[in-house]
């Protein structure tokens, strides 16, 4: 009978440990979601913000910019404070400071202001990104780890859907005569539900070996980016003034300086922000770059493709949120079916099929502009928005393996942080560059807004053949079993 109860007591504690175990993942998975949601749901929402702000194209490309960033500088850094002060402690604290940042951003009432709060927002998201992987990895061994990643996949993908739908819903409906602002606003009780939940479920875990922050080479980092980006945000504005000319250069001696630093504290055996030989695997800076270059084409390509269909073609805010459902279905289905099926036959070459997808879907939305006048001009843009979501998936989606099939596995999480950085930076400089060239077209003609997309289209194009040229240095074999000893 003795036995009988103390089986019993341990079935209740498995059971109460397994409902922790996925509460906490309900938990990170909604901090996972408020980052993806807060940056597609805003491509629906620009149109009526920059109006309702008066906000200049330079503006709007800030609001993107500004959050994506400092995101992407400062992931790296927000995971070394987590493996220093814990996951729990840095998860929350960033998840809070994102529900003040929302609040500043519903409440901003001119476009300064919506800057500086997607600063914040950019940095809470860099607070509490990196402890996600963190807390799965302290929660689950390693076998079930796939489970979970499958899941964080799926609700991904569901964000990506979700966050179009809703902005366009919440500006169709203009909620309590808030317009845009409940795009922001509707994220402070999902934040205060996630804290709740937080304190009661995550484990108060740091790392056993966790080393300082790298103060200098994140300073480096954030200053030499930052001069670039604002430079390429700027200067055409300005008419490129002499003084702006000399911020590229400032940036790139910034940016060789962090090199230097990053060897001598590697080098001393100090906490370096990622270790630099890294970038000595080829594989991985071949990877690395096609990411950058993929990004900066695709996060362009999203903001032109929303102003287009709302200020050129006159759709409301929820049809042009439904005109982006193709777009993600397209990116799931290639993904989860066409992806692991073709990877596994074509390995590489993959990337260069992608390629053709994308570039078919761009000749068949610029076609659509063309015959905009008519319903099947539509017909034709929601095609092509569809194969090109088609195309991201073949090209982006095995990406990652590729390029960190010779990484060792002691640095792969390094490896893997500096990889998320490159994303999400290469998205800042596409927002900076085609997304400003497109912005600043149509702000000085608004009437010649389908030659300015084509245009854009055409370098979206030419970036895409870079990249199916750039991923013949990809490994060529990463994709096959390893021959069974006998």
């Amino acid at each position: 009978m003795l036995s009988n109860i103390r089986a019993a007591e341990e079935d209740a504690a498995d059971t109460h440990r397994e409902r922790k175990r996925t509460f906490s993942v309900v938990v990170v998975s909604i901090a996972m979601v408020l980052e993806i949601v807060d940056v597609s749901i805003l491509n629906v929402a620009v149109p009526v913000l920059q109006k309702d702000l008066h906000a200049s194209g330079q503006q709007i490309e800030w609001i993107f910019t500004g959050y994506l960033f400092f995101f992407s500088v400062l992931l790296l850094t927000g995971g070394r404070l987590g493996d220093l002060f814990g996951y729990r402690r840095l998860f929350m604290g960033g998840l809070l400071l994102f529900g003040v940042a929302s609040a500043g951003c519903g409440l901003a009432v001119s476009p300064e202001m919506l800057i500086a709060m997607r600063i914040l927002q950019g940095i809470s998201g860099a607070m509490m990104g990196p402890q996600i992987l963190s807390l799965v990895q302290v929660l689950y061994p390693p076998h079930e780890r796939f489970n979970v990643m499958s899941i964080f996949g799926i609700l991904g993908g569901a964000a990506g859907v979700l966050g179009p739908i809703l902005g366009g819903a919440i500006i169709e409906y203009d909620f309590f005569g808030l317009s845009w602002r409940p795009v922001f606003l509707i994220n402070i009780p999902v934040v205060a539900v996630a804290l709740v939940l937080a304190w009661r479920v995550l484990p108060d875990v740091r790392s056993p070996h966790a080393r300082k922050v790298d103060l200098t080479g994140t300073l480096l980092a954030v200053t030499g980016g930052g001069l670039l980006l604002f430079t390429l945000v700027e200067a055409p504005a300005l008419k490129w003034p002499w003084w702006i000319s000399l911020m590229p250069l400032i940036s790139l001696l910034l940016l060789a300086a962090l090199w230097q630093h990053l060897k001598r504290r590697t080098t001393a055996g100090d906490a370096a922000l990622f270790p630099p030989f890294i970038l000595r695997d080829r594989f991985f800076v071949t990877g690395l770059t096609i990411t950058l270059l993929y990004q900066l084409a695709t996060a362009s390509l999203l903001l032109a493709t929303s102003l287009v269909l709302q200020n050129g073609l006159g759709l409301s805010p929820l049809h042009t949120a439904l005109m982006h459902v193709p777009f993600a279905l397209g990116a799931a289905f290639s993904i989860a079916v066409a992806g692991r099926r073709l990877v596994a036959r074509l390995g590489r070459n993959i990337a260069p099929i992608g390629v053709g997808v994308q570039l078919t879907a761009l000749l068949l939305m610029g076609t659509g502009v063309i015959f905009a006048a008519s319903p099947t001009g539509l017909v034709l843009l929601g095609c092509g928005f569809g194969l090109c979501g088609c195309g991201m998936g073949l090209v982006s989606a095995p990406l990652p393996a590729f390029a960190m099939a010779r990484v060792p596995v002691a640095h792969a999480g390094a490896a893997s942080g500096l990889f998320r950085t490159g994303q999400q930076f290469g998205a800042a400089l596409g927002m900076a560059t085609l997304g400003g060239f497109y912005l600043t077209q149509i702000a000085v003609m608004p009437e010649l807004w389908s030659s300015a997309f084509i245009s854009l289209l055409g370098m979206n194009g030419l970036v895409l053949l870079i990249i199916a040229l750039l991923s013949r240095g990809l490994p060529e074999d990463v994709h096959r079993q390893p021959a069974q000893a006998h």
